[in-house]
């Protein structure tokens, strides 16, 4: 184990951190850029008391969190997430990892040409990356999703970009490191957004926001080496990567009491009105309206992601290529959400 002064040593000499942990607790400050967790994140106890702690020292929710974790593998990743970590490294990291990624994260939380992201926005966001987490693992795990923390997730999407503060979201959520959390919340803000700019009920951003949250679920049960792999899928590769969208499903129905059109959302969000997208090559009618939107969110967000391996997609040329989809995507909701971005 890492002796608490001696990290704080190392990283103060980048920029001020906290670092908490059993047995260390720096004094809340505002004039730290970074928090440093040393993380037992070994059940729901422990992952209340460290959601408690970060909620005490983060006073500023935009300041990134480090967590220096007891493990590696898709469990620390889940466990890390659900207490709103940025960034995981194994607590055996050498100084130089823990250096590189402390400069990495404090340069994405406060890049000089960016405002700090509201505060209320960026609560919410880690409020939903906790549900997300919860029910995530959940579904890794093979135990039933929480309808509670489904909801508590979706509101929170809500809360965050009403108003007209997706622009706030995306700045949050992008630096986020776990590419899947990073991508349903983004995904989940685009659509709860989009469908409010829309003029749809609340009661349909509701579920818009949950859908949207567990569009992916099925990415639960796909290999981690798949899943996380930095670059191109080979054919078989790909095939499981689409495998998903059906798995999510299945899972979904088998525990049952999910709205009808979440579960066609899930299934349904890579599919095309040409026929070309997959599971079912549904085509025209048949991909339901709000599968149609949450497609066209999905693509987006794929393609502004910040990874370590890709630079994101400016977002004029993100909006481009979803016109140069033509015929696949509903052409009047595309220019809908091209008018939507223009604002955000």
């Amino acid at each position: 184990m890492k002796d608490g002064l001696r990290l704080r040593e190392v990283v103060d000499a980048v920029e001020p951190c906290t670092l908490v942990g059993p047995g260390q607790s720096a004094e809340a400050s505002p004039d730290h850029r970074l928090i440093i967790c040393d993380a037992a994140l070994d059940g729901p106890e422990a992952l209340a008391v460290f959601r408690a702690v970060l909620a005490h020292h983060r006073l500023d929710p935009a300041v990134p969190v480090l967590c220096l974790a007891r493990g590696t593998g898709p469990d620390v990743m889940a466990q890390a997430g659900a207490i709103g970590a940025t960034a995981v490294l194994p607590r055996d990291a050498s100084d130089a990892q823990i250096l590189f990624t402390a400069r990495r994260l404090i340069r994405s939380g406060r890049p000089a040409d960016r405002c700090p992201a509201e505060p209320a926005v960026a609560a919410s966001a880690r409020d939903a990356a906790g549900a997300f987490g919860d029910v995530f693992e959940a579904a890794r795990r093979g135990r039933s999703v929480s309808a509670s923390a489904l909801r508590r997730g979706g509101s929170s999407v809500m809360d965050a970009v009403a108003g007209g503060r997706i622009g706030s979201w995306l700045d949050v959520v992008r630096s986020h490191d776990d590419a899947t959390y990073q991508h349903c919340l983004l995904v989940a803000g685009l659509s709860t957004g989009f469908a409010a700019r829309l003029g749809m009920t609340t009661r349909g951003q509701r579920l818009v926001a949950q859908a949207a949250l567990v569009h992916d679920i099925g990415k639960a049960a796909i290999p981690p080496a798949i899943l996380n792999k930095p670059g191109p899928l080979s054919p078989a590769e790909l095939d499981v990567m689409r495998s998903h969208a059906t798995i999510g499903h299945e899972m979904l129905v088998r525990q049952s009491g999910f709205d009808p059109q979440l579960l066609d959302i899930v299934r349904h969000h890579h599919e095309y009105l040409d026929g070309s997208g997959y599971p079912d090559g549904l085509s025209g009618d048949e991909v339901s309206a709000l599968s149609r939107l949450v497609t066209i969110c999905d693509i987006y967000a794929a393609l502004i992601e910040r990874r370590a391996y890709k630079t994101p997609t400016p977002p004029g040329e993100a909006l481009a290529t979803l016109v140069a989809m033509g015929g696949k995507l509903d052409a009047g909701l595309v220019r809908a959400f091209c008018d939507f971005i223009g604002v955000a």
